[in-house]
């Protein structure tokens, strides 16, 4: 069976025989998100470009590297677009779902970021993190891995080319925000900066939704360059 998405394309509907019931989705992810808040500290050593251990000595930096009112305002725009693509493509009932299988994938992927920090590179922490998140989703919704994926791709290209579009601006230059390429090119160049995606995914992927959290709550001004303003 298939149900029809934005612009008239055909969305493969999700398989519910096998979905567990919305209250058990709910009780493991509350398992999940304790298992975070009260996982061990990891004494492993950590490469200069991966330091931090936690959340909240990441969050600093992270609101460093979006210091630019406009930055914040396209990062906020891009994040809440992909969340509304998903509750308009998908409804509230699944889309309840994917959000707690999102929150769930993020919890565990934290283990893996501790399992992962001696690594030099995001890239093993990247991997693991996607893998627990879709398979979380696929497991609480059945949506398929693909479309997990592919929001999630989403989530960090709309930012990205949000940055390029606000540095590019600000520099003088050209916006190019449906090129993600060249906002990749922006954070080295423009901002002269190194996303710390590439370093910290998951926490770089929690700021995304703290970002938003702030802006729509008012704790963090537009024009802050740090958590305190």
């Amino acid at each position: 069976a298939q149900i029809w998405g934005g612009a008239g394309a055909p969305v493969p509907a999700m398989a519910s025989t096998h979905r567990p019931p919305l209250h058990i989705c709910a009780a493991l992810t509350a398992v999940c998100v304790a298992i975070a808040l009260h996982r061990p500290a990891v004494a492993a050593a950590r490469p200069p470009s991966r330091s931090f251990a936690d959340f909240e000595s990441f969050w600093p930096l992270y609101v460093q590297q979006h210091s630019l009112t406009t930055t914040k305002l396209l990062h906020g725009v891009g994040t809440t677009l992909v969340v509304l693509s998903i509750a308009v493509r998908l409804g509230a009932a699944s889309s309840l779902r994917v959000g707690l299988g999102l929150v769930s994938g993020i919890c565990l992927s934290l283990l893996g970021a501790d399992a992962t920090a001696s690594c030099s590179s995001g890239l093993p922490e990247a991997a693991v993190m996607v893998s627990l998140i879709v398979g979380a989703v696929r497991l609480y919704s059945g949506l398929p891995p693909s479309q997990t994926a592919a929001h999630l791709a989403c989530g960090y290209v709309l930012p990205w080319a949000a940055r390029c579009s606000a540095s590019s601006a600000t520099a003088g230059r050209p916006s190019n925000f449906t090129l993600p390429r060249s906002s990749q090119v922006a954070h080295f160049f423009v901002e002269r900066n190194r996303p710390a995606t590439f370093s910290h995914p998951t926490f770089s992927l929690i700021g995304d939704f703290a970002l938003l959290g702030s802006l729509l709550t008012g704790r963090l001004p537009l024009n802050a360059t740090s958590p305190a303003g």
